[in-house]
């Protein structure tokens, strides 16, 4: 379990899924939520390996119209809805997929505020997954893209006009800017 930081949500306690799923810790969601500033409010937000969901609750929590939470485990989209249902949010759509068929099916409008957060193990599937989203032209032209990792992740940054870079211990995030 762990808490909302900020919002209408602030506080309140949401489940985790018990296998496989390291939610981002309570200060690096509350630093990845100030770096985007009031790019959140009205926002339309894709949670991609969304695990929890708490990335997406937490920028509904801020002000954020709509979130998609996109997840391959069937634990994990359970776990999304029965947080969704206590909180009892109705701006978002949880949906059983990999992030690759998700990205590849998806249409219409584009999006504000995109996390990408797989298992770090994963490491192919942060270019993969920005790829996808350009090619398909799936951001708004001043979209934030913030990718969450360990170690060192390769990717092309050069369509976006900010690149910022954080550390929280062994955690790193990489916010880009459109």
């Amino acid at each position: 379990m762990i808490k909302i930081i900020g919002g209408i949500y602030r506080s309140r306690v949401i489940q985790t899924p018990t296998s496989d799923t390291l939610p981002s810790k309570n200060m690096v969601r509350g630093a990845m939520i100030s770096a985007l500033g009031r790019d959140i409010e009205d926002a339309r937000v894709l949670d991609l390996f969304a695990g929890s969901g708490a990335l997406g609750i937490e920028a509904l929590s801020q002000g954020a119209a709509y979130c998609d939470f996109v997840d391959l485990a069937r634990e994990a989209v359970k776990v999304i809805e029965g947080n969704l249902k206590t909180l009892k949010e109705s701006h978002g759509k949880v949906h059983l997929a990999s992030y690759e068929s998700f990205l590849q099916s998806c249409a219409g409008e584009p999006y504000d505020v995109v996390f990408i957060d797989p298992p770090y193990r994963m490491k192919d599937s942060y270019q993969h997954a920005l790829s996808i989203l350009l090619d398909k032209k799936m951001l708004r032209d001043d979209a934030c893209v913030i990718l969450e990792y360990e170690g060192d992740i390769e990717v092309d940054v050069a369509p976006f006009k900010e690149v910022r870079d954080y550390k929280y211990g062994k955690t790193k995030v990489k916010l880009l800017r459109g």
